[in-house]
């Protein structure tokens, strides 16, 4: 029996031992159902191991160990970069905190003063932070990961501290008083920052791109950190920063319902081709920051991200990255909890359960539904594991990054009754898109030519493999059988050329007949990789052909033709043999959640 079903058969006997959470007709029975679960499914024995207790400036302090490989779990040097950090050190504070106020386990909130010592001793007098200590606890000053600034680890360490003031403030007031000081002197240096671009924007191939921010990902955690030292203390410097975080992360929003990126979040200024779904945390913290402060258009951006990218993936399946064709591997916890996070602050901020139904979908992840049909957190060691690098493969060793965001996506749906009912999902069958790569098809005209990049990268954006150029008059031909007949979305990708518009149109005919024409020139600045919605159709059962046909003055770079389903949907089984399907409906720009 695989380790997969003997922890399956683990997790159901606890669920049903807390009073089966999944019936759809109980109902709540108060808080002692809910404790009993997460008590049972957070461990936090492992990130109890990679803490590395020392004292440092006379203070005891905890530092996170980096990695910890398969099989025996040691701790393992991280090499030139340090032994920990404050990336992973903030947020092992945050999992002790929650931890605490869902237990009241005083070790818990002992773990977390550690945790943020450490946080408190990285500060910089100007406010910024540094990330790495090296093995002898020197600060590593110097590294491209390490050296003082604003960036991801400050972010982190904001999120950190403005939970901890929260927490603490009740607890112990005097050390509260600290991490409000360093808070404050942290907020300071992400205001000269943010502060001076404010409402300026720049341009990217005719896209809108805020000027304030650079790392839209990085610094939704600081955004995170200032929504809860809000919640504690609503002070104006601090509600100012708030806004001029969410203003820049909800306008750097593109694509539509049914269009690529579908409504995500992009994470970087440098492209409007490229996300992720590790660090994508701007729906969560626009989500919570909206509610918060009363803004309903940070709610509503983040609901049409739940609605429109996370709906995507929850029916297609769990990716690393899309630039714009998705890359499936490495999938990591850091991806799937921060979909997990997202889901969730959406159901909190507007009351809908069925975006805490898809949170608990989510992190099914975490328990088997996915690529490797394997266990990704083990209840049983407090594991995380490091990662799925293929079909059926996993990375067994679990390091800090990815036993954290584990237990954060655990204590979450857990703590959640409706997403607690879908934490042992099983996906049965899924019906989405499909990719047919350019260099596969047929040449039909002319003679077009299979060219291999460089370098996959483009500076922005990311060929999916090789890559056909078309010449004038070139013609391809995709064969796509079907086993149903249905209206699709044909979507190409391609360079769009820097030229006036007129000088290049790729035509698409579909079973002999002209569907569509659409220019190839237009961007206003430089050629790039896009992703377009050519036209729907209806494909018959069987064998259909398409033909991509261009006439233009300079060459075509074709990647890929995406045949997206105007319904697509995923079915995934419960216990109890009970089922729920997730149907995306691209005509009524809707998703139901069809089932219990």
């Amino acid at each position: 029996m695989s380790l997969r079903r003997l922890v399956a058969g683990a997790v159901a006997g606890v669920l049903l031992a807390v009073g089966s959470v999944f019936p759809a007709a109980a109902k709540p029975s108060g808080n002692a159902e809910r404790e009993s679960l997460y008590r049972r499914m957070i461990n936090l024995d492992h990130l109890n191991h990679l803490q590395d207790e020392v004292a440092l400036g006379g203070r005891e302090m905890a530092v996170t160990r980096i990695y910890s490989e398969y099989p025996d779990y040691g701790w393992v040097d991280a090499g030139e970069e340090g032994i920990g950090c404050v990336d992973d050190t903030a947020r092992a504070a945050v999992v002790y905190l929650t931890d605490y106020e869902r237990t009241g386990d005083r070790k818990s909130l002992e773990s977390a003063r550690k945790a943020l010592n450490f946080v408190l001793h990285m500060q910089a007098e100007d406010g910024e932070f540094y990330n790495f200590v090296r093995e002898d606890y020197s600060i590593n000053r110097d590294g491209p990961t390490s050296r003082k600034s604003m960036s991801w680890w400050a972010s982190r360490a904001m999120w950190a501290l403005g939970n901890g003031y929260r927490v603490f403030r009740k607890e112990d007031p005097a050390y509260a008083a600290e991490l409000r000081e360093r808070f404050l002197l942290a907020n300071e240096a992400l205001q000269r920052k943010i502060g001076p671009d404010y409402g300026k924007y720049r341009r990217i191939h005719g896209q809108k791109v805020p000027a304030w921010i650079d790392e839209f990902d990085a610094f939704s955690n600081a955004l995170l950190g200032l929504t809860e030292f809000y919640r504690a203390e609503p002070l104006p410097e601090i509600a100012d920063s708030m806004v001029k975080l969410g203003d820049g992360l909800s306008r750097y929003q593109l694509g539509t319902f049914s269009e690529y990126p579908y409504r995500a979040h992009m994470d970087w200024s440098g492209s409007v081709q490229l996300w992720h779904t590790w660090g994508s945390s701007q729906p969560m913290a626009l989500a919570r920051a909206g509610k918060v402060l009363n803004r309903r258009d940070y709610i509503e951006s983040a609901r049409k991200a739940a609605e429109g990218i996370y709906a995507h993936l929850l029916t297609s399946g769990m990716i690393k990255e899309m630039a714009p064709t998705p890359s499936y591997y490495e999938q990591i916890a850091y991806g799937a909890n921060r979909m997990v996070q997202g889901l969730i602050a959406v159901g909190e901020a507007t009351g809908d359960a069925k975006y805490r139904r898809m949170a608990g979908l989510a992190a099914s992840w975490f328990f088997g539904n996915n690529d490797a049909d394997a266990v990704m957190y083990d209840f049983q060691t407090g594991r995380g594991y490091d990662g799925i690098v293929g079909p059926g493969k996993i990375n067994r060793n679990a390091g800090a990054e990815s036993t954290i965001e584990a237990l954060m996506a655990v204590q979450s749906v857990t703590w959640d009754r409706q997403a607690a009912r879908y934490l042992w999902a099983d996906r049965s069958e899924v019906h989405s898109y499909r990719i047919f790569e350019a260099e596969r098809a047929e040449a039909v005209s002319g003679s077009p030519e299979i060219v291999t990049p460089e370098s996959p990268w483009t500076g922005e954006s990311l060929y999916s493999d090789r890559v056909v150029k078309m010449s004038d008059g070139d013609a391809l031909r995709i064969r796509v059988d079907q086993n149903r007949s249905e209206t699709v979305q044909l979507e190409a990708t391609f360079e769009r050329q820097a030229e006036p518009k007129g000088r290049g149109t790729l035509s698409l005919i579909v079973n002999g007949k002209e569907v569509a024409r659409r220019d190839t020139g237009g961007s206003p600045d430089a050629d790039y990789l896009w992703r377009e919605a050519l036209r729907r159709v209806k494909l018959k059962k069987g064998e259909n052909r398409i033909v991509l046909s261009y006439r233009g003055e300079r060459p075509l770079i074709l990647d890929n033709l995406v045949l997206q389903p105007v319904r697509s949907f995923a079915e995934f089984r419960l216990p109890g043999k009970e089922k729920v399907i997730l149907l995306r409906d691209l005509e009524r720009e809707r998703n139901f959640l069809i089932g219990r």
